[in-house]
């Protein structure tokens, strides 16, 4: 290695001292100096070691004892979100591949029992060692929905800010283990900024690691709010359609009072039944039988009729509304009620 060739820095985290040593050895040595070793055989000792020497990579044992490869995962890409990090596991199953990829994971490797496999390891590594990813994450809004875009950090409970430019204004949408809380355009924040920054039809946008927002301004499921935030999409481009716009010129002695809108009950489950998240619903078994055959209706609905794929119905209650949104991995019902202003 040259004297200005930098070295990389990998770190294995495995409770098998004898599998860190043989594979710590092996390595260093395939790699004619290139890699810097270091070795931990708990998280906690990992953690110390990334506290005083950043690292290139990280490999970790997806089984663990005591905080197991996933949670530690976890910790890894709230912390350390530019680190490059891979599982390494004794008994790979498809379950737990999707679980690690989805949590921040760049490869999911089963661990090798032979020299050749070994080998294979190391290839892989240190390909991914040498790939250097743009900074940030672009894309074109045009092409990749922001909604989208939220929903893949969401469901992968990541954290991060997404910052969105665009022509008309500049603002950020702040996720926090998954969930929605702050979002800033212009003078605007919460769930208005929000709605305003998911109207946008074109612009650019990119994911930066994360940081505490000024104030926490969000509250609620993610669903319910980028539902909310399509619902008042849809109603400001029927207005502007029409011609409704004119009607927002009306006096305030005309208006009717302003409404706070309160999540009353959330549901969301899988297309089989499976209860994936609650919250205040009293009656379960009722409400996934109307998600069921809402979603069996949808079916049908799409299939008789030209105009696309159903997936969402907002359903007009005395005190509020209730939405039903169903896809392929998912179904959700959310209840809301409406309070004026001051009461």
């Amino acid at each position: 290695m040259s004297d200005t060739q930098k070295q990389n820095q990998i770190l294995f985290v495995d409770d098998d001292d004898v599998f860190l040593g043989t594979i710590g050895d092996l390595f260093s040595a395939w790699s004619h100096g290139n890699w810097q070793v270091f070795r931990a055989n708990s998280a906690d000792q990992a953690l110390e070691i990334l506290k005083v020497q950043k690292m290139d990579l990280i490999v970790v044992d997806a089984n663990m004892p005591v905080l197991d490869g996933v949670q530690f995962l976890r910790i890894l890409t709230r912390r350390h979100p530019d680190l490059k990090k891979v599982m390494l596991t004794g008994l790979a199953t498809e379950e737990k591949r999707s679980e690690c990829l989805a949590n921040g994971a760049e490869l999911f490797i089963e661990k090798p029992r032979s020299s050749d496999g070994l080998r294979s390891v190391f290839v892989m590594l240190d390909e991914l060692m040498t790939w250097k990813p743009r900074e940030g994450f672009q894309g074109m809004l045009r092409k990749v929905g922001l909604q989208d875009v939220i929903q893949m950090e969401c469901l992968g409970r990541n954290s991060c800010i997404l910052e969105i430019n665009n022509p008309q204004a500049d603002g950020r949408i702040y996720i926090e283990d998954g969930s929605l809380i702050h979002a800033a355009v212009g003078p605007a924040t919460g769930e208005k900024a929000l709605q305003k920054l998911l109207s946008f039809t074109g612009g650019s946008f990119q994911l930066l690691p994360f940081e505490p927002p000024p104030q926490r301004t969000i509250n609620g499921p993610w669903e319910f709010l980028l539902m909310e935030a399509a619902r008042v999409t849809d109603e400001n481009a029927q207005k502007n359609a029409s011609g409704l716009e004119a009607s927002t010129a009306e006096t305030a002695a005309t208006r009717k009072p302003i409404a706070n809108v309160t999540v009353a009950e959330t549901l969301i489950c899988s297309e089989t039944g499976e209860v994936l998240y609650e919250c205040q619903c009293a009656d379960v078994i009722p409400r996934l039988v109307l998600l069921q055959n809402i979603a069996q209706q949808g079916v049908a609905l799409a299939s008789d009729l030209p105009f696309g794929n159903f997936d969402r119905l907002e359903i007009k209650l005395g005190d509020g509304r209730a939405i039903v949104q169903t896809r392929a991995d998912r179904l959700v019902f959310v209840r809301v009620i409406n309070q004026l202003a001051g009461a």
